[in-house]
């Protein structure tokens, strides 16, 4: 029963001795930053991404698609989903393999 308020003692006076060290320890100079300015980050972009894009958080190799590029039905007529118009000259209308109710435009 004698050792118990002794250990509750000595637990007292080490924590108080941990906290004095770390107050006493002199302070590590602060280090500049490492986090690449806009120019570098631009010319890392560009570097893992040469196509446009940005590169995939956690996903390694991958880059998105820019927003610069344009679909790649830009400029075409919508598509006609009730009735086809002629085919142009030179094809022939050929019934898809398959299928009833799709025609396509042939060579001929």
């Amino acid at each position: 029963m004698l050792r118990l308020p002794h250990m509750r003692l000595c637990r007292i006076f080490c924590a108080a001795l941990t906290l004095l060290a770390a107050e006493s320890a002199p302070a590590a100079p602060a280090e500049p930053s490492r986090r690449p300015n806009a120019a570098q980050l631009e010319a890392i972009r560009r570097w893992l991404c040469p196509h446009g894009g940005a590169p995939v958080r956690g996903v390694p190799g991958r880059c998105d698609r820019g927003l610069d590029r344009s679909p790649w039905d830009n400029g075409l007529p919508a598509p006609q989903r009730e009735a086809m118009a002629a085919c142009p000259a030179g094809t022939r209308p050929v019934l898809a393999r398959g299928h009833r109710d799709i025609i396509r435009c042939l060579p001929d």
